[in-house]
């Protein structure tokens, strides 16, 4: 019996390059409040040393699936997506990253760093939920429509997704939100800001998450 596939998603964050730059700054600093700068010539240097522990730190590498960046960098995927990383219970086959990188909208880079894990940057214009979902659906087979949907074409489907992006963009700022998308590709939404009181918004989002014929997204899900 085949294992239902599943993936699982964390939020990359880079991992700076180990160094004790800011500990040589502090003493750095120490050191010349210290001197009280009794000499200009011992105050020169003094400063110059710090001005250059100061741009080596505004140069400090992160390291990245596709390797180091400078901090700053504004190429550097993680200032250019918004960078996820999906474990998999299954092996990512070639058929599976050729739907990642040619099939999905919003991925804007890809790597797979291991046979259950891949990493996906999403371009600015689109959302991690909306780009999930389009995952879940064709890498995992997990989300429904009726029947008639999946019988017209996969246009009438694409068209859900892209309608669900911009539902998303819409409400990702807010606290709290949730999104509902009906197997028959109707889409409805709620955020807190739309409610007197989080009582009335906690009742509504109940009130979703009862129904049973579609999915639901919320903002504490992802």
């Amino acid at each position: 019996m085949s294992v239902a596939r599943k993936i699982a998603w964390e939020k990359f964050i880079p991992a700076y390059e180990a160094n004790d730059l800011d500990n040589t700054v502090i003493d750095d600093q120490n050191d010349q409040d210290n001197s009280n700068f009794e000499e200009d010539e011992d105050n020169e240097e003094g400063m110059m040393n710090f001005v250059n522990i100061q741009d080596l730190i505004s140069m400090r590498k992160i390291r990245t699936p596709f390797g180091y960046y400078d901090i700053n960098d504004q190429f550097s995927p993680y200032n250019m997506f918004d960078c996820w990383i999906g474990h998999t219970n299954f092996r990512i086959r070639q058929s599976d990253f050729h739907i990642l990188n040619k099939q999905i909208d919003g991925i804007g880079c890809l790597k797979v760093i291991s046979p259950y894990r891949f990493f996906i940057g999403i371009e600015r214009m689109f959302t991690f939920p909306s780009v999930r979902i389009q995952i879940q659906k064709e890498l995992c087979n997990n989300l429904e429509f009726d029947q008639d949907i999946n019988n017209v074409n996969n246009n009438e489907i694409d068209n859900v997704i892209s309608r669900l992006n911009e539902a998303l963009f819409n409400i990702k700022d807010s606290n709290k939100w949730a999104v509902f998308v009906g197997k028959d590709g109707n889409i409805m939404t709620i955020k807190n800001s739309e409610f007197e009181s989080d009582t009335d918004y906690q009742k509504e989002l109940t009130t979703l998450k009862l129904l049973k014929n579609g999915n639901i997204i919320t903002y504490d899900s992802l």
